[in-house]
């Protein structure tokens, strides 16, 4: 499987994949949004069973969305029942189960570590890794059709290799964020879902999968 090396500019074109999806579905995918988010708080109050509940519906529901976001790049139509739409396929669910566990293993190990510098550095590195092996890892079971643990491996490969794309995509997606939640928070209805799309769009491009907002091609050399 092809894993792309893009320019450290590549966020920008992500960016505008988020944009293409919030065009085509904006409503939709708020609605999608708002619908994960309800569902997520519900099963967060099942005693005991939450703490594993609310990330992996939180996760089939975010598979869901890619779904439809990738439909949009095929040239279909969102629809809304494209939000449990794995639950049709229980082969992937297993695996974006498993993908959906990785963050927990990685709080419990937070959890796990002594005060101080030594384990706040430690913590940090923690986080990051679990990020780089998730970022990527959903799309890749759901498109790709590859196994929890060799999809958590491409995406990890996936991030380092472009490291200074993803981290520049990241910093803009912070100072989005800071934006986002000045009037009232209500930035965030339009920019969740953007991010959405941009995190379609940076697999798609990553991995050689439909791009939303194909790259343009490099111009040819001059003679």
């Amino acid at each position: 499987m092809t894993i792309r090396t893009v320019d450290p500019g590549a966020g920008i074109n992500w960016l505008q994949g988020g944009w293409a999806a919030f065009k085509a579905g904006g409503p939709l995918l708020i609605g999608m949004v708002f619908a994960t988010l309800l569902a997520c708080v519900f099963l967060a109050w099942i005693p005991w069973l939450g703490v594993l509940l609310v990330p992996i519906v939180g996760t089939f529901c975010y598979a869901g969305m890619l779904r439809s976001v990738r439909g949009v790049a095929e040239g279909r139509a969102m629809r809304f029942d494209d939000l449990w739409s794995l639950a049709g396929d229980e082969d992937r669910m297993v695996h974006v189960a498993i993908v959906a566990l990785v963050p927990l293993l990685g709080s419990l190990l937070r959890a796990a570590l002594p005060g101080g510098l030594v384990g706040w550095t430690l913590g940090a590195l923690i986080s990051v890794a679990v990020l780089a092996l998730t970022y990527f890892a959903v799309p890749l079971v759901l498109f790709r059709k590859l196994e929890a643990p060799l999809a958590l491996r491409r995406s990890f490969e996936g991030v380092l290799t472009n490291l200074p794309a993803v981290i520049v995509f990241w910093i803009a997606c912070i100072v989005l964020l800071a934006l986002a939640v000045l009037p009232a928070g209500l930035g965030l209805l339009v920019l969740v879902p953007v991010l959405l799309g941009a995190a379609y769009e940076a697999y798609a491009e990553v991995y050689a999968d439909i791009e939303l907002v194909p790259n343009a091609p490099p111009p040819p050399p001059s003679a």
